[in-house]
């Protein structure tokens, strides 16, 4: 056990050792962190100023979207002008199917609803995950033959709960989902280490009588145990420094952690044992993390918007936006529906790095 210790503290000895490794293990997630929180975060929690959604409707959906909100008195039915409707959601009028599509391609209208409570759109939006949220609803209290009073007339559907969401935080938690990668940094220059790459360490390494597979641990668990302190660093300079109130008391935070910081460390490896030059390793974990940062949403929280309606399957493999998504859930909104899912694919991808590494080593012998 002594002898382990020994090693691990040896390992992050020869990484803080470097004015370089320090500045982008560190420094750099420190000050990226500093300067959108100067810049966004006076706008977290800015009130929105929703306009009413503007629809067209098939005649036939009158009588359910006219009952959306209670009406101040009882109007008579036969003479109710069916033509136009507006209450404090939306606003529109009366149209045949191909007039509403025709105006829908126009962007004259939000959304359509037909005859069966069907919601056809041309694009996301809020005013439309409100529709669609609406008649959700009606068509439940019809299914189940429950009178209209049923409906829960003084529900709003843009009120800010308890978890304080902003969508500008997509950025922030892109951020936080490209730190708990940062092990890769650490983990990359495992494979000069084992590999002879005219190296000297390389090649007393490799002539030894200590196993390749133990020397591989020693590295992997510097590197775990590193990844950790920085994110403990991150948290206490978000929450108590710049007292932005991001993360949550909950113990589902942990194994999604891990098995980020799990996924790093692998990244690092497979990059490592994969390029040959130290300095193309540290270009392209870098540019690996930030690429993948960026179509998560870091530079803009409507890029991965854009992505998930032109190539939804971008947004589901992107490992840092399973994370970012997975910690917005987790400490925003208290949803864990999809956490098992989102922590067993960040392992498989460790998995696969890690085979892929280890035959990278095998291989490449001195």
């Amino acid at each position: 056990m002594a002898r382990t210790l020994t090693y691990i503290k040896y390992e992050l000895k020869i990484f803080l050792g470097s004015f370089a490794n320090a500045f982008w293990m560190i420094g750099f997630p420190l000050l990226l962190l500093t300067v959108f929180t100067i810049a966004f975060s006076n706008i977290r929690f800015r009130e929105l100023d929703l306009e009413k959604a503007s629809i067209a409707y098939d005649e036939e959906a009158f009588m359910s979207l006219y009952f959306t909100e209670p009406p101040k008195e009882m109007p008579d039915m036969a003479t109710l002008d069916r033509s136009r409707i507006e209450n404090s959601l939306f606003t529109g009028q009366a149209m045949t199917k191909d007039q509403a599509l025709e105006a829908l391609q126009k962007g004259q209208i939000e959304a359509y609803v037909d005859k069966d409570l069907r919601l056809v759109i041309s694009k996301n939006g809020i005013n439309q995950m409100i529709m669609d949220e609406v008649l959700t609803t009606t068509k439940q209290i019809t299914s189940l033959n429950l009178p209209l009073t049923a409906y829960d007339f003084d529900r709003s559907y843009v009120k800010n709960n308890d978890e304080k969401y902003s969508p500008i935080d997509t950025i922030f938690f892109s951020l936080f989902a490209m730190i708990t990668l940062y092990g890769a940094y650490l983990s990359g220059g495992i494979g000069n280490r084992l590999i002879v790459r005219e190296q000297a360490v390389a090649l007393r390494n490799t002539t030894t009588p200590t196993s390749k597979a133990w020397q591989v641990m020693i590295s992997v668990t510097a590197s775990f145990i590193w990844s950790l302190f920085l994110i403990a660093i991150i948290v206490f300079y978000t929450e108590l420094i710049l007292k932005q109130d991001f993360f949550s008391m909950d113990i589902n935070n942990i194994p999604l952690v891990l098995s980020a910081l799990i996924l790093g460390i692998s990244l690092g490896l497979f990059l490592g044992t994969t390029i040959k030059k130290e300095s193309l390793q540290s270009a392209a974990i870098i540019s690996s993390l930030l690429i993948l940062s960026g179509l998560s949403g870091l530079f803009s929280n409507d890029i991965p918007l854009m992505i998930q309606r032109s190539f939804p399957i971008l947004v589901n493999l992107n490992p840092v936006s399973l994370i970012s998504k997975e910690l917005i859930k987790v400490n925003m909104l208290g949803n864990y529906s999809t956490l098992n899912a989102s922590v067993l694919q960040l392992l498989g991808y460790s998995i696969v790095l890690i085979a892929f590494s280890i035959l990278q080593i095998r291989r490449k012998r001195a």
